[in-house]
């Protein structure tokens, strides 16, 4: 169990600093090296959503053949792919193509991951997956800081070199763990022993109402949550101001609350616990650009932090709670294509959009993604948290 936990966690983190914090630090960057638009920064977390929804339910079926070592194998191999094209970049269409296969490989890391903790702890699923998810989420929020400071001091080319040596040194130690953990259990055919035989396959999944409600609740909390990532820092910039404070808080948020919210979901449930985040988010967002001065600012951030952070960490149990773990990787990633194919273009790609239609209305802009995120607590409220089993 501490062995699968650790090698998870560590394979993740790295995962969490491409998904939720790389583009964030570097969009500035981006956009002045590129000539573009915030429209054009905006589709780079919708290339990055899109790989999630191609390969999720792929992920998923290898976990289930080759395990969750060999998986860190392939992230790996994604994420030193995926930065030899962004450092050979020459226009934005490259860092799209970066965005792409290097969510390509957080696919090989974070659903496959989310299996293996909640199987290894099926009584504890909500503090498993949180512990999980905070890892994920706060990893942004550590690193963000540390790379732009290293942007400004020793450039570019440095950065990416950096993290790429940083994610191969991790992700080999987390291959150890996992590959001494698979090989005990083989060995002693130890762990949990897990009734699934009446878990729902992925078609049975497919024909329920909770599949399709917890789809859209990903469409629209999802969309709105991602959003903050391509938009903080140039809001920043808007109001005359430099850094990533905003984007750390976020992340912090995003991170840190993961932990407490996958405790609340063993104790009183998701659907409690999700709707009262989600509402947060929606209210930060609207309340957003009617603040005055970086702190303010930040506590909404803080409040879409929260809301994006329950969003990761309640829907994994929840999902394996209705559908059960025998087919939960697969089923999982059908969930996320609702939030890489529709989300990825209803938020950050229709936000770019909105800010270069409207010059820069960001009150517009928040209003609508607040909105979006309301609609995600409406969603959860119609979501009964009863399990499914075959008849």
């Amino acid at each position: 169990m501490i062995r699968k936990m650790t090698g998870c966690g560590l394979s993740i983190f790295w995962g969490g600093v491409i998904a939720f914090g790389y583009s964030g630090v570097m969009s500035a960057y981006w956009q002045e090296r590129f000539s573009v638009g915030s429209a054009e920064i905006g589709l780079i977390i919708t290339f990055m959503l899109l790989a999630l929804a191609v390969a999720m339910f792929f992920s998923g079926k290898v976990h289930a053949k080759v395990g969750m070592a060999k998986c860190v194998l392939i992230g790996s191999f994604l994420y030193v792919l995926a930065f030899g094209i962004l450092l050979a970049a020459r226009n934005i269409y490259w860092v799209y193509a970066w965005g792409f296969v290097g969510n390509l490989g957080c696919s090989f890391i974070y659903g496959p991951g989310l299996t293996t903790v909640q199987r290894a702890c099926p009584e504890k699923k909500g503090l498993v997956s949180g512990i999980l998810n905070l890892l994920f989420g706060v990893s942004a929020a550590i690193m963000s800081p540390v790379l732009n400071l290293l942007l400004e001091v020793s450039g570019y080319l440095f950065v990416n070199l950096f993290v790429i040596v940083l994610i191969m040194l991790t992700n080999v130690v987390a291959f150890v763990l996992l590959h001494q953990a698979e090989k005990n259990e083989i060995s002693a055919e130890s762990g949990p022993m897990l009734d699934m035989s009446k878990d729902l396959t992925v078609k049975e999944a497919l024909r329920t109402r909770q599949f399709w409600l917890i789809w859209f609740l990903w469409v629209f909390m999802g969309a709105s949550g991602i959003s903050m990532i391509s938009l903080s820092k140039s809001y920043t910039l808007a109001l005359g101001l430099t850094g990533v404070t905003i984007l750390t808080a976020f992340n912090l948020a995003n991170g840190c609350i993961r932990i407490f919210v996958g405790i609340l979901t063993d104790k009183i449930g998701a659907k409690i616990t999700g709707m009262a985040a989600f509402t947060m988010a929606g209210l930060g967002y609207i309340l957003m650009p009617h603040m005055v001065g970086i702190p303010m600012i930040s506590l909404c951030a803080i409040c879409v932090g929260i809301g994006f952070g329950t969003l990761f960490t309640v829907t994994g149990p929840m999902a394996s709670e209705l559908f059960g773990l025998k087919n939960f990787g697969m089923i999982f990633g059908l969930i996320f294509t609702a939030y890489g194919m529709v989300g990825g273009i209803v938020g950050p790609a229709v936000s770019g959009l909105l800010l270069e239609r409207t010059g820069g209305d960001y009150g517009l802009v928040f209003t609508y993604l607040g909105v979006m995120a309301l609609i995600g607590v409406v969603l959860m409220g119609c979501i009964k948290v009863v399990k499914l089993r075959k008849s």
